[in-house]
């Protein structure tokens, strides 16, 4: 209780620091107990044409997908790009794991919300990748083609040596930057303005929990390599060929046995340019034209 005779300042912030508990809990209540799913922000183009979603990555928003957005015929797309939970203009809650299947539910609740026709077209960039083959793997009926550019997948298992070296080398690396936040919050903003200028990365201090989290328990602990090799989605996956950000390494040799699966390469680094805009858009406008290819 506060002191009738407390500074106003002090009685002041107490009763915002009241609002808020209250806040958060009813947030809990509603969204943990009783499985509410959040609401997501983001550009949606509306209109009539084919639904594509536009999934984009780590610590990004949906804003990195301007580059690809300009080049595509509104008359001809439906084009929905959210900003995943805990980024851009999303909420970000620091309670959830921040899961694939946290992802996974706020993306299929905000597809839902948008009365979106099915099957829609995914495309992701990075970690979206990741969130959108589970999607594809969950949902099958809602998935009618996937387009993954520049997926981070790290496979767990010593069929792939070389692929495996550079998996604990990137894996050493989240977790310096897990267990040392100060290097994203204040010693090295100048890296990150670098790292948002080349890849598309923004970190707020609001942001840290759902960076955090989701760089351990949707990226780390992917399940993707393995959801690909049985997918039945026809699926193209671009890589960048100077993408220093993921392991490439052996991923063709991955998916060589699934039919489903397309491999391309582009000169790209990690992240989207005008040039990847137009590639994109180039095989999005190939798949409406011949709807039978993957390739």
């Amino acid at each position: 209780m506060v002191s009738e005779h407390a500074p106003a300042g002090v009685a002041g912030d107490a009763s915002s620091a009241t609002i808020v508990s209250v806040i958060r809990l009813f947030d809990i209540f509603w969204h943990r107990t009783l499985g509410r799913p959040y609401r997501l922000r983001g550009v949606d183009s509306g209109g009539s044409g084919t639904s594509l979603v536009l999934l984009h990555g780590l610590a990004a928003s949906s804003a990195v997908w301007k580059p690809l957005i300009k080049y595509l015929p509104r008359d001809e797309w439906r084009i929905f790009a959210p900003d995943l939970l805990g980024f851009g203009e999303s909420p970000k809650p620091d309670w959830p794991g921040y899961t694939v299947d946290d992802h996974v539910q706020a993306v299929v609740a905000a597809i839902k919300r948008r009365h979106l026709k099915s099957p829609i077209t995914l495309v992701a960039h990075s970690m979206g990748c990741l969130i959108a083959v589970r999607l594809a793997s969950k949902y099958p009926d809602l998935v009618g083609r996937l387009v993954l550019y520049e997926p981070p997948i790290f496979a767990d298992d010593p069929i792939y040596p070389i692929h495996m070296r550079r998996r604990g080398r990137y894996f050493a690396f989240y977790e310096y930057v897990m267990a040392h936040p100060q290097i994203a919050l204040t010693h090295s903003r100048l890296v990150w303005r670098i790292a948002k200028r080349i890849v598309g990365l923004r970190l707020s201090e609001q942001e840290w929990i759902p960076f955090a989290r989701s760089l351990r328990n949707t990226i780390m602990l992917q399940k993707t390599h393995q959801e690909l090799q049985s997918i039945q989605t026809p699926t193209i996956i671009v890589e960048g060929r100077f993408d220093f950000v993921v392991v490439r390494a052996e991923v063709h040799k991955m998916f060589a046995d699934n039919p489903f699966i397309a491999m391309r390469r582009m000169a790209q680094m990690h992240g989207l340019s005008a040039r990847s805009g137009k590639h994109l858009a180039r095989i999005l406008r190939d798949l409406t034209q011949d709807k039978s290819a993957i390739a």
